[in-house]
């Protein structure tokens, strides 16, 4: 039992060094407002060699608020969501030339400005990158969105719509692909949110 407890100790103490010199790792912290394009606000910088990472963090949360461009047939959808966005960029010499984003998000729609009533669940769990051709400048990378999932739930109906796949740039979608454009996805969205 003591060489047990002598042991556990030891590992304890070995990964409480290991996580004390991990910022001690790193390198030094570099000015965002150097950089081209500069990161979002927040964003932690760091010189790694020739390269700069910066690591982002982009948090929406939003209350029953109205989603513009669906246009059902039964009301405006007004959504409850907390969206977490979490990137890394790298720059070289001073300039963007890869970005990697997740996105997880969860939340509520509601055919109620007050969040009332019947309600479907929304879950987001996406991820996109960027390659750009030309280093700084942000229009010239396209984006590739890969393990992107949408879905909506509602209670008693199970998935009611359902995004997932693979988007390359200038190739077509691959994957699972039912949008709210569907009109038969378009009624069951509507049934659930009047029931």
């Amino acid at each position: 039992m003591q060489k047990l407890t002598r042991g556990v100790i030891a590992a304890l103490v070995g990964a409480v060094l290991i996580w004390m010199a991990a910022p001690a790792g790193a390198g030094p912290i570099v000015d965002p407002t150097a950089l081209q394009p500069e990161p979002p606000p927040g964003a932690v910088c760091r010189a790694d060699g020739p390269w700069t990472i910066c690591q982002t963090t982009f948090l929406v949360e939003v209350v029953n608020e109205p989603i513009l461009d669906f246009g059902l047939p039964c009301g405006t959808i007004y959504e409850t969501i907390f969206d977490l966005r979490e990137g890394i960029r790298w720059y070289l010499d001073g300039k963007l030339v890869r970005r990697f984003v997740s996105q997880n998000a969860e939340g509520t729609w509601s055919l109620s400005p007050t969040g009332a009533g019947p309600v479907v669940t929304v879950a987001i769990h996406a991820n996109w990158r960027n390659e750009y051709a030309v280093p700084g400048d942000e229009s010239s990378g396209p984006q590739t969105f890969h393990g992107s999932g949408f879905t909506v739930r509602a209670p008693g109906v199970g998935v009611i719509a359902h995004i997932a796949g693979l988007d390359l740039p200038d190739e077509p979608h691959r994957g699972v692909f039912r949008i709210t454009d569907d009109p038969q996805v378009a009624a069951a969205l509507c049934a659930a949110l009047t029931a």
